[in-house]
C-alpha cells in the first residue's frame, strides 16, 4: 500500500465567516474549499437555477451556422449521418442528436465505430458508409476535432461535417462546416467543461431554441428536459468536471433519470438491481455506465444503442440481461489482465517514472480499465497495449503530474495517431516502432517527472472531533451533492485515536470493523473495505482519513464512516 500525504484545506478566514452568519460552520468550510465565496456562486452551486444557470446555446460561436444547416438538411429531406463513439458518452451523445432530428422530421442514419476494427473517431469507412446511404451532412458525437484528414476527405464527396466535440485539439482544426466545442481557444461559449453528451446537448437547445423550430413552445421544453437522464450519464461517465453547468446538467438530469422513459434504461436499472430512488452520481458511474460501455469494451456499442433507444418490452428485457452478462465477463477481465500486467511489470526500479505492459490477445477495449488499476497501484503513468487488427494499439492514463496528451505529442513520430485528455488518452502505433514508441514515452515521462515530489495525497477538507460526527453532518454533505470530479465526496481527518476493537465481516473476512476512542473519550466505530489485507496498527494512536454517510437497513438509519486511509499517529 502506498503512503500518502495528508493534504489539509486552509482553514476559512473570520472574515468569510461573519459573511455568511446562515451557514453551518462546517458546510461553510466546504463550501469555501471550493471556491464558492460570493453568494451567487453559493447559490448556483446549492441551488442552480435552469434559467440562470444553463448559458444560452447561442453562445457558441458556430451554433447559428451549425443549426441552419441541421433545418436546411431537414427541409430538404436530405439523410443526416449521426456518427456517434462506442463509450457511454458517445453513445448517449448520438441517441440525443439522433433521437432529436426524428422528432424535427429529419431522416437519419446512426454510425457507431467498432473499437478494435476502426478506433476511435471519425474515418474514411464510415464516411463512404454514410454517404452510400445518402447523407450529404454528417454530425460528429463526442469526437472529430483531431480527424482533419478524414473531414477533408468527406469535403471531396461533397459532403458537410458538423463537430461537436470536447476533446483536446492538434495545433490546427478541422476544416470542418461548424465545430461545436466548449474547451476550444478562442470559444465564446462561457462554460468550458461539457462531456460529448453534454455539447450534444448544446447544439439541441440550439435547435429547439431556433426561431424556426417547428414544435410548439411546451413541447421544446419538455423535449428539451427529458433528454437530461442521458447527459447525465454521459457527464458522469466520462469523468469531466462536476462543476458549473455540468453540475446543473447532472443535477437536474438525476431527477429526470429516476423518473426516465427510456425502456431499456428502466431495465437496465431493473438488472443491476438498483433501487431508483436512491440513484446518485454514484450509481451512474459505477453501475449504469460501466454496463453501457461493457457493450463497445467486449463487443460493439450497437448493443448499447440498441437498449437505449428500445420501445419493445421483451427485446429491452433481453439486451439488459445480455450487457448485465456482459459486464460480469468485462469485470473478471479486468481483474485477470491486470495481474497479469503486474507479473509483466514486477518490480518497478528505482527512478523508473512511468510503466507499461504489453499483450497481443488483450481486448482493446479493456486496456484502458488495466491502465487505470496500474495508475492506482504504482501512482505513475501506464500504458497498456494489444494487438488491434492489423496493428498496435493502446490506452494510458496518467497521474496529476503529467499531461498524457502533451506526452503523446512528444512521441508522435512513432505513432498513427493518438488523441483523448490529461489524464486518459488512446493510440495506435506504426508498424515496427512498439520498443521505440515505449522507450521514447518513458525517457519523456522521466524527464518531466523526475524534479517532481510523486507521493500521492490525500484531499482532506476538515480536521474533526469524534463528537462532531453526526446525523446532521450527513445533512450538510448531502447539500453538495452531485459528487464527481472537481467535486468530490469530503473526506475528513480525525487524529491521535486509540483503536479499540478491530472485528473481521464480510463474507471473506476481508473488511474491518473498528471500534476507537479519541482523546476526549467518545467512541465511534468505522468500516474499512477492503482493509483487513493492509491493516496492522492495532494498539496504536492512529490517524483516520474517512467518508462520512448513511447506512440504510430495515427501515432505519446510522451513521457510517467508512475509512478511506488509516496510519501512525503523527506526534
Amino acid at each position: 500500500m502506498l503512503t500518502k500525504k495528508y493534504q489539509i484545506a486552509p482553514v476559512m478566514p473570520n472574515e468569510f465567516v461573519e459573511l455568511f452568519p446562515q451557514f453551518d460552520a462546517i458546510l461553510l468550510q466546504l463550501l469555501y474549499n471550493r471556491n464558492l465565496k460570493t453568494q451567487s456562486k453559493i447559490d448556483e452551486y446549492l441551488h442552480p437555477d435552469w434559467l440562470r444557470d444553463v448559458p444560452n446555446p447561442f453562445l457558441f460561436q458556430d451554433m447559428n451556422l451549425a443549426v441552419e444547416r441541421i433545418y436546411e438538411a431537414i427541409g430538404k429531406g436530405e439523410v443526416i449521418g449521426v456518427f456517434g463513439d462506442y463509450d457511454a458518452d458517445g453513445v448517449a451523445a448520438a441517441i440525443i442528436i439522433s433521437s432529436t432530428l426524428k422528432k424535427l422530421g429529419g431522416r437519419t442514419e446512426v454510425y457507431l465505430p467498432h473499437r478494435e476494427r476502426e478506433g476511435y473517431g471519425l474515418n474514411k469507412t464510415a464516411i463512404n458508409y454514410l454517404r452510400d446511404k445518402g447523407a450529404n451532412l454528417i454530425i460528429t458525437c463526442d469526437c472529430g476535432i483531431t480527424n482533419l484528414e478524414q473531414i477533408d476527405y468527406a469535403k471531396t464527396l461533397k459532403v458537410d461535417v458538423i463537430v461537436t466535440d470536447h476533446h483536446q485539439a492538434l495545433n490546427n482544426l478541422p476544416e470542418a462546416y461548424a465545430i461545436i466545442h466548449c474547451g476550444l481557444a478562442g470559444e465564446t461559449y462561457p462554460f468550458k467543461f461539457l462531456s460529448g453528451g453534454g455539447v450534444a446537448f448544446k447544439l439541441i437547445q440550439g435547435l429547439l431554441r431556433y426561431p424556426g423550430c417547428p414544435l410548439p413552445d411546451t413541447e421544446r421544453e419538455s423535449w428539451e428536459k427529458w433528454l437530461l437522464d442521458l447527459v447525465a450519464i454521459s457527464t458522469v461517465a466520462d469523468m469531466v468536471p462536476l462543476i458549473g453547468e455540468s453540475r446543473t446538467l447532472t443535477k437536474y438530469g438525476l431527477i429526470v433519470l429516476t423518473k426516465t422513459k427510456r425502456l431499456g434504461l428502466v431495465k437496465l436499472i431493473n438488472q443491476a438491481g438498483i433501487n431508483v430512488d436512491k440513484i446518485d452520481a454514484y450509481t451512474i458511474g459505477f453501475q449504469i455506465a460501466p454496463r453501457i460501455n461493457a457493450a463497445g469494451r467486449l463487443d460493439h456499442a450497437n448493443a448499447a444503442y440498441a437498449l437505449l433507444t428500445s420501445e419493445n418490452v421483451s427485446e429491452a428485457e433481453e439486451l439488459a440481461r445480455a450487457l448485465n452478462l456482459t459486464n460480469s465477463e468485462r469485470q473478471r477481465l479486468t481483474e485477470e489482465m491486470f495481474n497479469q500486467a503486474k507479473e509483466q511489470i514486477g518490480q518497478v526500479a528505482l527512478g523508473q517514472l512511468a510503466v507499461q505492459a504489453f499483450r497481443p490477445g488483450w481486448p482493446l477495449g479493456m486496456v484502458g480499465l488495466v491502465a487505470g488499476k496500474l495508475v492506482q497501484e504504482y501512482n505513475l503513468p501506464a500504458i497498456v497495449i494489444c494487438q488491434a487488427g492489423d496493428k498496435l494499439a493502446g490506452s494510458g492514463r496518467s497521474i496529476e503530474q503529467l499531461d498524457l496528451v502533451a506526452t503523446l505529442r512528444h512521441c508522435q513520430e512513432y505513432l498513427l495517431n493518438y488523441g483523448g485528455h490529461k489524464g486518459a488518452a488512446g493510440f495506435s502505433i506504426k508498424p515496427g516502432q512498439l520498443e521505440a514508441f515505449v522507450q521514447k514515452f518513458k525517457t519523456v515521462c522521466a524527464e518531466l517527472l523526475s524534479s517532481q515530489d510523486l507521493t500521492p495525497y490525500l484531499n482532506i477538507e476538515i480536521k474533526l472531533q469524534l463528537n462532531q460526527l453526526s446525523l446532521h453532518l450527513v445533512e450538510s454533505i448531502t447539500e453538495l451533492e452531485p459528487f464527481g470530479m472537481n467535486n468530490f465526496r469530503p473526506r475528513f481527518l480525525s487524529e491521535n485515536l486509540t483503536i479499540l476493537e478491530t472485528k473481521a465481516v464480510g463474507n471473506l473476512g476481508q473488511h474491518l470493523r473498528l471500534t476507537v476512542r479519541d482523546n476526549d473519550g467518545d467512541i465511534r466505530k468505522f468500516i474499512y473495505f477492503n482493509g483487513a489485507a493492509n491493516f496492522n496498527l492495532i494498539a496504536l494512536p492512529v490517524d483516520i482519513v474517512y467518508e462520512v454517510g448513511l447506512n440504510e437497513w430495515g427501515g432505519s438509519s446510522e451513521l457510517e464512516l467508512k475509512v478511506v486511509d488509516i496510519r501512525n499517529h503523527e506526534a
